[in-house]
């Protein structure tokens, strides 16, 4: 065993060696070299804000931060290259305060894009928008986008407070020592710049705030009100939106009020520290306020111990209480002792600014935690103090508190204030607490309300709230966030369970009126990602009764809680947009305000044919999802078009209709077309000509990412509009006027028009196919950018005639070529055109990854075999290759021409011409032959494709020179050709019709010879080659097989039943195939010997069976010109697994049957010509090779039908498509493996197919 192998497998079993250095484990990783900062971007992936940051924090990195401009533009540089949102970790989700980000970074640096933030429900959490110069917006946190993660190389860590700090220093009369600082609040009034002034003139600076610690000290320590609105250093005077200290120091910590900082007013340079928690906001600086001081000490006394009144030397006065920071590392039991022998108790807290002080004297300490006196070990899930008391203020850490039983401790360092539920044993420091000297104990008595809860609404005696439930309607349910606007609206919040007698009391309640098993909203939540789960109303989380299993937060997404749907009405967190019941509470005494009118305020009226009349108008609401081609065209067959939106209350109108009178039907899509356009300059005009005098765009909208946006849609959530591709399926709204009934828009036509010099007309489209040299090949993305750059874009392909035209025009094209169809979650054109086609080699389409992983969203043409020349497969999109544009003829370059050139055209060596009269095969013959040529024989693909595209010119099919009439009993070309290809449409060839023409599809079809059709004739240089002698050469030679020699074939008859694919084995293990029948001869020839058979088998199988896309081939790819069939057949309604064909033993016609029906066959392989000095002995040996060779060539061919039935059978379940598989599902996959053949569009050969088992066109949408 080499090294490199020993230590591959050391790796393998123990998982802990790793061969990477750091360096390769960080390779997807981008570096910032002037900051050290690296950057990780996920633009492939789709998760919600609380995914995405799981999924940083996995990596030990963050969602993205940005604190500094020279952040914001390097980022922004990194992501400019890509067209949709990303998460960052901005977000609102802190009820209490406002926009901060993930991990703790200060928010001191604003970039919103315009309209941003928008003030909707629920949109709490921030994206940095490639598209809008790499601003910030805010989204709903549900949303699915890509993401970016940061990190250092080197981690941050929290500055504890050093000893240097920690010693006590002396401050001037009315500054208060913290930290090494002195502190003073200052309330003479004065404007920022003059507080500044004032402090510099007492040897300090406004103050700067640099940790929780340091501002919690300020909240409870230094005097601060409520009601005081003070100024600190913090201003972004120097540069707009990007917020520094006045006295220069790092800006590491800020904790702005809701909604703050304001994006909106520019003369908000300033800041203040205001409201019951000091959190801070924006102000104009000329406003007179009071402040905070700060500045170094005058001096420091390392000897002085100062004695708070009241309490012992050593111990902290907060209020009436003195406190203790211990100096040991013990276990909870052993922390409450030591408290205890100092007729103390591990601490309390009771209100949020007894929390500030005690984070004050902890926060920046080095230990991890200190106990308090909180724990559940009593009764699990039931926290209280060692007091026996019910907490009434609680501050948990993130997913605190959960479902293990254990006591609290307060955190320190980044954490510090928040809560943990540990372990009892483990050690920690420890905060003892007890009454100042000389401060009686409060004793005071439980007082209960003596109000009464308001008319249908219900409390008890011993509580002091009330409660009721709102049951409602399907349509009328509400999200979280709407259920606890409700519930504020009248007065109180969503419904607070603070014991288990709460908890009782509801069920109790529920129990009464029979709805213990419904689900409803209660007031608990987890959105801020830095802090525990937290009661809407500010009570502390003392009770839980989480059902089993739960809280598990679900994929990420689940933040609020619910009263599960069980008789114990346990609690389950949920995905807050959830539609659910909720449960209001008020305080006894509220006075109650009217509950918010749930009635639609528009009062519409539904006409006799159920359109909604409003105003003046009237509108159709779709429940169907199609394309914007597809509904314009549904909205004019009654008399109306896609609506214009001309003002607010029309929006809203329109809005509210969807969401209160369709929110309870089910729809695909939850967004409906109107009737704005997006032109690729970037101009807004209505369909119908109305001047655009009003938009609702969402944020971020209209999006101009790749011009291919071109239609808009009103969405069902908020009712603002979006850009998307016109070819995805939506819902729409049709508008008509009262008086307009009559006012049907007809589908105008566009003009005919020309093409610029190099692009080629087709149906009134200009293409142009770019890349015949290797430098010209592009990603599709480039690819298309290209076409858009050119006038026009990336081609699509709607119709068989369109696929004709392009697979003829790359004939000479050896590589894939890019068309504009890609996976955006469903397959659209990138021209906003609706997927209504679709021409899938075979095998394809692919899942979104291919079986290797790699993501294959784009496609292109393939021109790797004849078969499938021109087919679509879908590859991964940064491929370069070849690409088409097309474009909208232009009527200035229109020519006109009478009808298409009437001379013959040239293709190989031959000239064809059309004749445009319609007559009958044999007046077309003699039309032909006047003019020197032939009715035209087809030899090949391309040829077949060029006389497809000549027929759609005159949209006529074309009499061709094949017949079965000529005294052959077979059909034969009349130029005496061979028919060496063959492309018939389903059900054909019909025996005893001798005539054929070419259909508008490309497929062959017989008809009465006097039909009138208009035909094609053909000139050729090609000598017709004649016929090789029938009887040269001999037989095989084998001891238990008889081959019966005729004409330059040889034939075995086996009477053993079998189906017919063992029939095909045995057939290639003596050496041949299934026979094929050339003409009425051979069938002769057949019949008689088959005769002799009978009293052994009723039929024997031959090579033809029908494909999956119906069509009727021989297993050895002889072209299909001669058929014997028997009366009826072949049928026009195939049994399911009618597919293959028997001669009959007694009557030599053919009869499709079911491929499995045990039948005798008949096998044909070619004689074969012995050379002259071929020596005897090496014949055998020959032979003998011959067999082992077929033998391995048999085996490799099962193995690979078994392969292709294991992948058809797995992407047939993927793609649901159509379930008619069965045996045939063996016997499809096997023909395709022998025989292919061109089966371009065709209606009437659809039957029983799936896409991904053959090569497959088809029409995906019908109008």
């Amino acid at each position: 065993m080499t090294l490199a192998s020993f230590l591959v497998f050391l790796c393998l079993v123990s998982g802990t060696f790793q061969l990477q250095s750091l360096d390769d484990t960080e390779k997807f990783w981008t570096e910032d070299a002037s900051t050290g900062v690296l950057y990780q971007i996920n633009s492939e992936s789709a998760l919600t804000w609380h995914q995405a940051r799981k999924s940083c924090q996995d990596q030990n990195a963050e969602l993205l931060s940005i604190t500094e401009i020279h952040e914001q533009e390097y980022v922004g540089e990194l992501i400019k290259k890509f067209s949709f949102a990303l998460w960052i970790g901005l977000n609102a989700l802190n009820f209490n305060s406002g926009w901060q980000w993930a991990g703790g970074s200060p928010f001191r640096y604003l970039n919103w894009a315009p309209g941003s933030p928008f003030p909707a429900p629920g949109k709490i959490c921030g994206t940095m928008n490639p598209r809008q110069n790499a601003k910030w917006e805010n989204e709903a946190c549900n949303q699915r986008f890509g993401y970016i993660c940061k990190k250092r190389k080197v981690s941050s860590k929290f500055d504890n407070i050093t000893k240097e700090e920690m010693r006590h220093i002396k401050c001037a009369e009315h500054w208060w020592p913290y930290a090494g600082h002195c502190y003073s609040i200052q309330r003479e009034f004065k404007t920022w710049k003059d507080a500044l002034t004032s402090c510099k003139g007492q040897g300090g600076d406004l103050a700067s705030v640099h940790n929780i610690a340091e501002y919690s000290f300020l909240v409870s320590q230094l005097g601060y009100k409520p009601t005081e609105e003070l100024w600190l250093g913090l201003n972004d005077l120097k540069n707009h939106f990007y917020f520094e200290w006045s006295d220069g120091t790092p800006v590491t910590f800020t904790t702005w009020q809701r909604r703050q900082p304001t994006y909106r007013n520019d003369l908000e340079d300033c800041v203040v520290m205001k409201g019951q928690d000091g959190y801070w906001a924006t102000e104009i600086c000329d406003k007179q306020l009071g402040y905070i001081c700060k500045k170094k000490p005058s001096s420091q006394s390392p000897e002085e111990k100062i004695k708070d009144p009241g309490c012992q030397e050593g111990w902290k006065r907060y209020g009436f209480h003195c406190y203790l920071v211990g100096t040991a590392l013990v276990t909870f039991s052993d922390a409450n002792k030591t408290c205890e022998q100092s007729n103390a108790y591990l601490a309390t807290v009771e209100t949020r600014n007894e929390q500030a002080f005690l984070i004050s004297l902890t926060g920046l300490r080095s230990e991890k935690y200190f106990w308090l006196g909180l724990s559940d070990t009593e009764e699990q899930g039931m926290f209280r103090w060692t007091s026996g008391e019910t907490p009434s203020f609680t501050h948990w850490n993130s997913g605190m508190p959960g479902k293990e039983q254990g006591c609290v401790a307060m955190g320190t360092g980044a954490g510090a204030g928040l809560w943990d539920v540990i372990s009892c044993q483990e050690t920690a420091n420890f905060l003892c607490k007890q009454l100042a000297v000389e401060v009686p104990p409060l004793a005071l008595p439980a007082q209960v309300s003596a109000a009464t809860c308001a008319q249908g609404w219900d409390g008890a005696p011993q509580a002091d709230s009330c409660f009721k439930f709102f049951v409602r309607d399907k349509n009328l349910k509400k999200n979280w966030f709407e259920a606890e606007e409700f519930c504020r609206e009248i007065g109180g919040n969503l419904v607070t369970i603070n014991s288990k007698e709460d908890q009782t009391l509801i069920w109790q309640l529920a129990l009464e009126k029979g709805l213990q098993t419904q689900g409803f909203w209660i007031g608990l939540f987890f959105l801020n990602p830095d802090e525990g789960f937290t009661w809407i109303d500010g009570s502390p989380v003392t009770y839980k009764n989480w059902d089993e299993g739960e809280p598990n937060n679900a994929e990420g997404i689940e933040h609020c809680v619910m009263f599960i749907r069980s008789p114990q009405m346990r609690w389950n967190d949920l995905y807050c947009e959830h539609l659910l019941n909720w449960i209001c509470e008020t305080k006894k005494g509220t006075l109650l305000k009217p509950e918010p009118n749930n009635k639609d305020e528009y009062q519409a009226v539904q006409n006799s044919d159920g359109w909604i009349i409003y105003e003046d108008k009237q509108y159709y609401f779709s429940t169907e999802s199609v394309p914007m081609e597809k509904a314009r065209k549904i909205c004019q067959r009654n008399f109306a078009d896609l609506v214009v939106i001309e003002n607010e209350n029309e929006r809203r109108f329109i809005w509210k209709y969807i969401n209160r009178k369709l929110s309870d039907i089910f729809l695909e899509r939850e967004s409906y077309f109107i009737g704005l356009f997006v032109s690729s300059d970037q101009k807004l005009s209505w369909l119908g000509k109305t001047p655009v005098n009003y938009v609702a765009w969402a944020p971020g909208e209209p999006n101009y990412s790749h011009n291919d946006k071109n239609c808009v849609v009103i969405t069902k959530d908020f009712g603002f509009w979006n850009s998307i591709n016109c070819g995805l399926k939506n819902n729409f709204i049709c508008e008509r006027h009262n008086s307009t009934y009559s006012g049907f828009v007809p589908t105008v036509l566009p003009p005919l028009g020309g093409c610029p010099e190099m692009w080629i007309l087709f149906q009134n489209k200009c293409y142009k196919i770019i890349g015949s040299r290797e430098e010209e090949r592009l990603t599709w993305y480039s690819a298309r950018r290209a076409c858009v750059e050119l006038g026009g874009n990336l081609a699509s392909i709607h119709s068989a005639q369109v696929q004709a035209f392009l697979t003829f025009h790359l004939k000479d094209v050896t590589d894939e070529t890019w068309i504009g169809l890609n996976d955006e979650h469903s397959y659209i054109w990138t021209d906003g055109s609706p997927y209504d086609y679709a021409c899938w080699a075979r095998g394809f389409p692919l899942h979104k990854y291919n079986r290797i992983g790699t993501k294959v969203d784009c496609i292109a043409m393939t021109m790797r075999s004849v078969d499938e020349a021109g087919k679509w497969e879908n590859t991964d999109c940064h491929h370069n290759k070849s690409y088409i544009c097309h474009m909208d003829s232009k009527p200035e370059l229109f020519h006109t021409t009478s009808a298409p050139d009437s001379d013959f055209f040239h293709y190989g060596n031959s000239s064809y011409l059309i004749i445009p009269s319609k007559m009958s095969w044999e007046e077309a013959r003699k039309a032909c032959r006047e003019k020197s040529s032939e009715l035209a024989s087809i030899s090949d693909y391309y040829c077949n494709k060029l006389l497809l595209l000549q027929a759609t010119q005159y949209g006529e099919p074309l009499w061709i020179g094949l017949n079965s009439n000529m005294g052959y009993g077979y059909f034969r070309w009349s130029d005496k050709k061979k028919v060496d290809f063959s492309n018939w449409r389903y059900g054909e060839p019909e025996e005893k019709i001798a005539c054929v023409f070419l259909e508008l599809s490309g497929k062959w079809k017989t008809a009465p010879c006097n039909e009138k059709h208009f035909s094609v004739c053909k000139k050729s240089e090609d000598i017709v080659p004649s016929d090789p002698p029938q009887d040269i050469g001999r037989c095989p030679q084998s001891g238990h097989i008889t081959w019966i020699p005729f004409r330059s074939h040889c034939y075995y008859f086996n009477a053993n039943e079998m189906s017919w694919v063992q029939s095909v084995t045995q057939c290639i293990r003596s050496g041949g195939m299934l026979t094929s029948v050339e003409d009425l001869t051979e069938s002769n020839f057949l019949a008689e010997h088959a005769d002799s058979y009978t009293s052994k088998t009723s039929g024997f199988w031959i090579g033809l069976y029908r494909n999956i896309n119906g069509q009727l081939v021989w297993q050895d790819n002889s072209a299909l010109d001669f058929v014997n069939w028997d009366e009826a057949e072949p049928l026009e309604e195939q049994s399911e697994n009618e597919y293959c064909v028997q001669l009959s033993a007694s009557s030599g016609s053919w009869n499709s049957i079911p491929c499995s029906s045990g039948k005798g066959f008949i096998c044909k392989t070619p004689k074969t010509v012995p050379a002259v000095a071929n020596a005897k002995g090496g014949q055998k040996h020959s032979d003998q090779r011959t067999v082992w060779i077929l033998l391995i060539l048999v085996l490799f061919i099962l193995v690979g039908v078994g392969i292709m039935v294991y992948f058809f059978f797995k992407i047939k379940i993927q793609s649901e498509a159509e379930p008619a598989v069965g045996l045939r599902s063996m016997l499809l996959e096997y023909s395709n493996a022998l025989a292919g053949g061109d089966d371009e569009n065709d209606p009437a050969s659809s039957k029983g197919g799936s896409e991904h088992s053959a090569v497959h066109c088809e029409n995906t949408a019908t109008l």
